[in-house]
């Protein structure tokens, strides 16, 4: 299939889009909050619940997929990220503010399945580990556009961000009108990549697991740990995941052109021998001038983890669409139980000790990774 750059970059803008809508919450919501009489209680449980909304939108995405093809599906995601977002900027009181949250998470993770399936085919047969990569980027730049938007909110009221938001979603959504998406990839394809159900499911499942666990999890305990460990401010510490999310951009696009050239599978196998010994070095040796680094290039290649993920998602899930939504709700399960595994385990036996299991122990279970029911190993994109 012929490339189409310009329909690659609107549906990876309205990924970005979507980003932004859903990442809002946490750095507008002290201010929010304030205005709209929420405490630390009340932002626990909205931040929850705009989690379960994701993961819902998630869900039902890749069932508007497989049903009604991937227009309806972009068209509903940022039709329901429009409404939330606007919902929010004109909220009242806190009801109305967690209903838009409801709803703009919801039409957040109904984005997935069809974007990414959507994103693929119009960048080429090619060159679909490349295109997850840029794809992947767009949901860095929408966490960054986020923290962007909710520094404007802090002079010119958070509304404003919301605002911003439910614009930039519109313009994508105006802006798809343009794009020819086409509705099923190559036959030969298909064919070459026959696999069970079960073992379908198996590969991107491990391989999102990891990437989920480490990103929500183990990556976000390091500046906790960079302050208890090393004695930094927690400003610095800030910093240095900063740093790290401005890596996992190159480590994104170079996990995901060796995807192409390599495939997904050998590429995940190197990813997790690389993470857990530079998991090892960040959580075992003392001192942040001697372990920082490895902290934030370990940051930096958990996210590059993601486009092989979505590689492997689109080649077992070719003839089962519906699956690319069950993929990336149960990742934003993984990722929820991380978290609160590890602050568990802090608890009961150090942070250190919880951190050199998630940052050792989980990557290297991919090591040894190979995909049951396939007769080889995964071939280039």
């Amino acid at each position: 299939m012929r490339p189409d750059n310009v329909g690659f970059a609107i549906v990876t803008a309205g990924y970005l889009a979507a980003t932004t809508a859903e990442s809002l919450l946490a750095p507008v919501f002290p201010q929010a909050g304030r205005d709209l009489g929420m405490g630390t209680g009340a932002a626990g449980a909205t931040f929850a619940i705009l989690a379960v909304g994701i993961a819902v939108g998630a869900l039902a995405g890749g069932y508007v997929l497989a049903r009604s093809g991937p227009r309806t599906g972009l068209w509903t995601s940022l039709g329901l990220v429009v409404a939330g977002t606007a919902l929010a900027a004109a909220a009242d009181g806190p009801a109305t503010f967690v209903v838009a949250q409801v709803v703009l998470g919801c039409g957040s993770g109904l984005f997935f399945a069809s974007g990414i399936r959507s994103a693929a085919l119009l960048a080429g047969d090619r060159r679909r580990g490349l295109a997850m990569a840029l794809f992947g980027v767009a949901f860095s730049g929408g966490l960054a556009l986020a923290g962007g938007l909710a520094a404007l909110g802090t002079v010119w009221g958070w509304r404003t961000s919301f605002v911003a938001s439910a614009s930039l979603a519109a313009a994508a959504a105006g802006a798809l009108a343009l794009v020819h998406l086409p509705t099923q990839s190559a036959p030969a394809r298909r064919e070459a990549r026959r696999i069970p159900l079960r073992a379908a499911l198996a590969a991107p499942l491990r391989v999102g697991s990891v990437a989920a666990v480490s990103q929500y999890g183990t990556v976000a305990f390091v500046p906790l740990f960079a302050v208890h460990a090393w004695d930094l401010s927690p400003a610095t510490a800030a910093l240095l995941l900063t740093a790290a999310r401005i890596a996992s951009v190159p480590a994104k696009l170079l996990s995901g052109n060796a995807s192409d050239g390599l495939g997904a599978m050998r590429i995940a196998r190197r990813l997790g021998i690389l993470l857990a010994l530079l998991g090892a070095w960040w959580t075992i040796v003392p001192g942040a001038s001697a372990a920082a680094w490895a902290a934030v290039v370990f940051a930096a290649f958990v996210s590059g983890l993601a486009p092989v993920a979505n590689v492997l998602a689109l080649e077992n899930f070719e003839e089962h669409a519906e699956l690319l939504g069950a993929f990336r709700s149960a990742q934003i399960g993984f990722g929820a139980a991380a978290s609160a595994l590890l602050g568990a385990g802090a608890s009961l036996f150090g942070l250190r000790a919880s951190l050199i299991v998630a940052a050792v122990v989980v990557p290297a279970t991919l090591a040894s990774f190979r995909q049951a029911g396939a007769a080889a190993p995964s071939t280039p994109s």
